[in-house]
């Protein structure tokens, strides 16, 4: 009886990890189709935060929460509510962090949560806080090379940091052109690239990215394409072509 028993308990674990794991994934493919219906993000947190009130160590799930409260952030009117989300986000990645040193999402996610918040309280304190925030997308890419949204994260970093504090427009170049190279349709990178080589007065060259952004069919990260880079090329290419 008591062999049974095991064997029952064991099977109801396992089942139990198994719902979970799909729970995580239906979280995930919400979130990723977040452009198609914003209530997406919505289910996809709650998803998430039911993941981790079950399991407070399952990194994934604290990794999406991190993420769904960086979009929330963006959407919100006050910087108050803005700030107290950004740092709600970065606390889930802190906590994936210490469970899991080696995830180069918790590290990226984690340094992305400072930076919208360091943004927020000022020029001086997104300066004091560049340090961390430059270590944590280094150490994601140390752990994953190909990272390739760190690689357009700390291009941005050495863009905007002022050379004084360790800024580099060649650097920050450098990273982008690296990105694409990894994955030629990550609009991101495209975008970005673009808008440096327009305030460097490189107009050709920016058209030509910002083209080929708006002919993308399948974009890396379709989200980002649809909410944000889509827009983004088409307002530079409009002003490119004055």
């Amino acid at each position: 009886m008591k062999y049974c028993s095991l064997i029952l308990l064991i099977g109801i674990s396992i089942l139990r990890a198994e719902d979970t794991g799909a729970l995580y994934t239906r979280a995930l493919e919400l979130f990723d189709a977040r452009h198609l219906d914003k209530e997406n993000a919505v289910k996809a947190k709650e998803i998430a935060a039911q993941i981790a009130e079950k399991e407070p160590g399952n990194v994934k799930a604290l990794i999406l929460l991190s993420r769904c409260h960086l979009f929330y952030g963006e959407g919100l009117k006050t910087e108050d509510e803005k700030r107290a989300t950004y740092e709600k986000g970065a606390e889930f990645a802190k906590k994936a962090l210490k469970l899991d040193e080696k995830s180069a999402d918790a590290h990226f996610y984690y340094a992305a949560g400072l930076g919208r918040c360091a943004q927020l309280k000022g020029i001086f304190n997104a300066i004091g806080a560049a340090g961390e925030i430059k270590k944590e997308f280094e150490r994601a890419l140390e752990l994953d090379p190909a990272h390739p949204i760190a690689k357009v994260a700390l291009a941005n970093y050495y863009y905007q940091v002022p050379g004084l504090f360790g800024g580099s427009t060649e650097k920050a170049i450098e990273l982008l052109k690296e990105s694409l190279e990894i994955r030629p349709n990550l609009t991101m990178a495209a975008v970005d690239l673009a808008r440096i080589y327009k305030n460097q007065g490189k107009k050709k060259e920016a058209i030509m990215l910002l083209e080929n952004v708006l002919e993308t069919i399948t974009p890396a990260i379709a989200a980002n394409y649809y909410l944000y880079d889509k827009k983004e090329a088409e307002e530079l290419l409009k002003d490119l072509k004055r």
